[in-house]
Parts: structure tokens; sequence; C-alpha cells
């Protein structure tokens, strides 16, 4: 198999192959070479096995970015990744240049990854600044959309995206939810915006904010669902004549 058909299949998921690359004279050289580097599909591809493998046969990392690559498995929620990469020197509180985005922040821009927990308390335990805030009004690729910053803390894309066992951890962790973004707009302001349920609403109050009880027993989460509440009332009782 030529040096080219095991980068080839290391790039389409096969990082297994990084055996049969350890196998070649020049391997360490091959590392520095492409566009996207072998060492970046280890990441991508979620392999800590062969990342390992890597030191282990004497090699580094020095092909990659350690801090870049940790907000990119922060992303894809790898939080074996982001462990291996913290122990190898990768800053937990890394800013993205323009943004200010940390790994944390982009942990949390996904909806309906609750398993992203795990990343997320991986962050926070290696000592993320679970309060950090983006800067403002730059354009952000963590969302793969036209989206701008907005002087967000994690918590407000937790608000937005996350599950009620990642919120309450975060709360749990010293996550402040009367900060407020550049629009002076809090967590529970994400969450009201992004029709998130009354369960999250009511994690995320505070001060004179108050959910109802009828408004928690609405489970449509971003729009999705029936939910149990106004939307049943709309329909009024069931009274055929």
């Amino acid at each position: 198999m030529t040096t080219e058909n095991i980068i080839t299949s290391i790039s389409k998921g096969r990082t297994d192959y990084i055996f049969r690359l350890l196998a070649i004279p020049d391997w360490q050289e091959i590392l520095k070479q492409g566009q996207v580097k072998p060492l970046q599909w280890l990441v991508y591809y979620n392999d800590t096995t062969a990342l390992r493998a890597i030191i282990e046969q004497g090699g580094n990392l020095e092909s990659i970015n350690l801090d870049i690559e940790l907000g990119n498995a922060a992303f894809f929620g790898h939080w074996k990744v982001c462990d291996f990469l913290i122990s190898q020197g990768a800053d937990v509180n890394y800013k993205v240049p323009g943004t200010g985005e940390t790994p944390l922040h982009n942990a949390l821009s996904k909806a309906g990854r609750p398993y992203y927990l795990y990343t997320v308390k991986l962050l926070v335990d290696k000592g993320a600044h679970i309060n950090a805030k983006t800067n403002n009004g730059q354009e952000t690729a963590a969302f793969m959309r036209d989206v701008r910053t907005k002087g967000e803390t994690p918590l407000h894309r937790a608000a937005a995206y996350a599950d009620e066992q990642t919120i309450s951890f975060l709360l749990d962790n010293g996550a402040d939810k009367t900060i407020k973004d550049a629009n002076e707009n809090s967590p529970l302001s994400w969450a009201s915006e992004h029709l998130r349920p009354g369960n999250i609403l009511r994690m995320l109050s505070y001060g004179d904010h108050r959910i109802s009880e009828a408004h928690l027993r609405n489970t449509s989460d971003h729009g999705h669902g029936w939910g149990n509440g106004m939307d049943w009332n709309l329909l009024g009782e069931y009274l055929p004549e």
C-alpha cells in the first residue's frame, strides 16, 4: 500500500492505518505534510489510541496546533481527545482570535447532543473558565452558519442548545445565570428565544422571573412537539354534540 493510499484512507476514517504509516521510515516527516495533517484526522475521528501511538513511537504533536485542535475536539464532542490534548499542553482556556470563544463555548454550540455533557464536564474539571464571555459582533464558525458572537457565556449557549443535565452541571459548578450578553440578554432570554421547555426556563429563572406551573408542563423543545401547555388549551375541551 502506498503512502498516499495510507494517508487517503486515514482521511476517510481508517485511522487504524496510522500503524501502517508508522512502519514507513520517514513517517515523522509525513506527519507534517498535507493541507490537513494526519494528526488532525485522528482528532476529527476521535482516535486517542492512534494519537498515543505517535508519542509512544517517539514522535510528537508539533504538526498540529494543540489549542486549535482542542477547540475542534470540543466542537465534535470528543472528550477523550480533549483530555489527551490537555495532557499534552493544550490550553483549556484558549480563546479564538477575534471571537474570544473558548473550547467550552465550542462544546455548547449544537442542539440535541446530550452526550456532550462528558466534554463539558472534562473541560470544567480541567479548569475552563465557566463564565468566559465571547467578544461581541464577530463572525463565528462555531455554528457553521451565518452567526455572530454576542458577548455570551457558555451558559447562554447551553440555555439555547443543551439539555437539563448539562445546564444543571454548569449551574452547580459556578455558571452565573444573571450575566447578560452584549444585548442585555440573560441565559433565560436565550432559552426563551429558542423555545426551550418549561423545566429549562425554571432552572434559569432568577430575581423577579417566574415560570408558571402551567408552563412547566410544556415539554415542546425548539418548537418541536406539542408539549402539554398552551397548544392543548387552544383546542378547548372535547365536547361533541
